[in-house]
This record gives C-alpha cells, structure tokens and sequence, in this order.
C-alpha cells in the first residue's frame, strides 16, 4: 500500500499540472479560500479510489463543488479539532490549580487540596493524549465517510466511524497516510534549506496529502457497511 501511495500522485498525463495547481493553493492556504480548494480535491481523490479510480488522480476542475466540498470538510476538521482543544483547555486549568496559593481557615496552604489538584492534571492530561489521538485517527474515517457518502451526518455517525475505524485495513493505512505526512514534513524540512527547495515545500506537502488521501480511500473501498457514492455534488451539498 505504501508504494502504491507514494507513485499515485506522480501518475495520469496531467500529473504535473494537478501538482503545481495543488502546490500554489497550498502555498496561498494562508488566505483561507485557497486551501478549501486543497481540502476538496482531497475528498475527491477518497471518492475516486474509493470508486477503483486507483491508476490517476482526479485533476481539478469543478471547482464550485470543489469549494462546496472543501468548506464542508474544512468544517468536519474544525469539530474533531475542537474537541482535544477543550480537554487541553481542562487540562491547563487543572495545572493551574495546583499552582495556585490554596489555603485553610487558619490561612496555611493546603496540601491536600494542592496535590489533589496536581493528580488531577496528570490524568487530565493522560486523558487530552489519548483524545487527540482518537480525534487524529477518527478524522480521515470522517472525511472518508462524507466522500464515499456524500452526507455529512456520516463524518459523526458512531456506527459508520465504528465500521471504518475498527477495520485492520483503516489501522494500516492510516499508519501508511502518517508515515508519508511525517516523510513529507522531512524532506520539506531538507528542501528548505536552499531558495529554489523552500518553493517547493507547498509542493511536497500537497503531494504527500494526495498519497495519505490515496491510503485512506483503499481502506475505506474494503468497508462495505460504508456504502457507494450515488449522489451528485450537489445533493452532498445538502445533504
């Protein structure tokens, strides 16, 4: 799966046009709209192989419902990212606590109350570890989910998530798409050493995104209880 990851994007007659398209909005993600383009040629790619359109990518075009898309998976991000952020938020009160002057009726500090605190903190941020790596392993199930559905009531149905997340297939390539994200942030890392190496960071990155994509959408193909695609961009839209 990995080899077939890594070649996909480097396939298809367009596959140079695709990159480069691909690499300047992300380099222009910073302005927001541009990357909702990425995040929806990113549903796209799911979808296509998904589909057993796994030899050449999608190119772009379409490009209202690439928007129309990227926005709504822009927005499933957004929820599965809050979540840790609200535990990490608990976690940071609770630290804060401790610190703090805790004192008894006869104005000593309260050791009790002060260690209890420091427990507290420890197993809130046991907790916000393990929450961010759910949110990290059960937000491409998300994203999959919509693509191959096309309903947005999928990317948080907790018998769909179950149906991806649970499968061995999904474990596997979730662990393919990270090894190619941290691959990608390596050799960007490199590449950005020279001027003409840091012009393509945005690059590297978009096409280390389309082989995670490529990864994710193989392993969804094998969960049934997922269902096919059947309806248009349109009634994804809202659907």
């Amino acid at each position: 799966m990995l080899e077939d990851a890594i070649r996909y994007p480097w396939n298809g007659e367009r596959k140079v046009e695709t990159l480069l398209i691909g690499g300047v909005l992300s380099l222009l993600g910073v302005f927001f709209i541009p990357v909702l383009f990425v995040f929806g040629y990113l549903v796209r790619v799911i979808r296509a192989v998904n589909d057993g359109d796994t030899e050449v990518p999608p190119v772009f075009e379409e490009w209202g419902d690439l928007l129309v898309e990227g926005l709504v998976a822009f927005l499933i991000t957004l929820v599965y990212s809050l979540v840790p952020l609200v535990v990490i938020g608990l976690a940071i009160a609770s630290f804060i606590l401790p610190a703090s002057v805790v004192t008894t009726a006869a104005g000593e500090p309260a050791t009790g109350i002060a260690v209890g605190g420091l427990l507290l903190a420890l197993v809130v941020v046991v907790v916000t570890v393990v929450v961010s790596l759910g949110a990290a392993y059960l937000l491409p199930a998300a994203l999959a989910a919509y693509a191959v559905t096309g309903r947005i009531g999928t990317a948080f149905s907790p018998g769909t998530l179950r149906a991806i997340g649970g499968s061995q297939t999904y474990a596997v390539a979730w662990l393919v798409a990270v090894a190619i994200a941290i691959g990608a942030q390596v050799v960007g890392g490199f590449a950005s050493a020279t001027v003409i190496g840091a012009v393509l960071v945005p690059l590297i990155s978009f096409y280390g995104n389309v082989a995670g994509a490529y990864a994710i959408g193989t392993a969804v193909r094998e969960v049934p209880a997922v269902g096919t695609v059947s309806e248009t961009p349109a009634e994804r839209s809202v659907a």
